[in-house]
């Protein structure tokens, strides 16, 4: 079973408070949201013996929180949602998940949008435990 970013948004969701989920595109006169997109991950991993003997898969996700004109209420965010993934694991989608992987010690400030929307990124590889067949 693949880890999809529906599967993802709907138990990040059930963690973390936001008005608006999105998946490939916010809706950038929302205020407060947040933004899944698939980030490019690491090569497949294939153990020796083939598929049927590979414990675990990854998938990529970039998390855009898009949260308000006040940079400090936009960090905490952003904080609130990388500290939700920090060092924890999770069951999602029927996946068991091993890690999250995040790929910076901090949420990434990208500035603000067009509407002065400030903006944090954050990215990560979710480690999770695929279905041996």
């Amino acid at each position: 079973m693949t880890l999809s970013l529906k599967d993802f948004k709907n138990w990040l969701k059930s963690v973390v408070d936001s008005p608006q989920w999105y998946i490939g595109k916010i809706e950038g006169s929302k205020e407060q949201c947040i933004g899944l997109y698939n980030l490019q991950g690491p090569p497949p991993n294939l153990a020796i013996g083939g598929l049927p003997n590979t414990g675990y898969a990854s998938k990529g996700v970039s998390i855009l929180v898009h949260w308000g004109t006040n940079p400090d209420n936009a960090e905490q965010k952003a904080i609130e949602v990388y500290n939700k993934l920090l060092g924890q694991t999770a069951i999602i989608g029927g996946n068991r998940i091993i890690q999250f992987e995040l790929k910076h010690s901090e949420p990434i400030s990208v500035g603000t949008d067009t509407n002065n929307i400030y903006e944090y990124v954050i990215e990560i590889i979710i480690y999770y435990e695929r279905e041996v067949l």
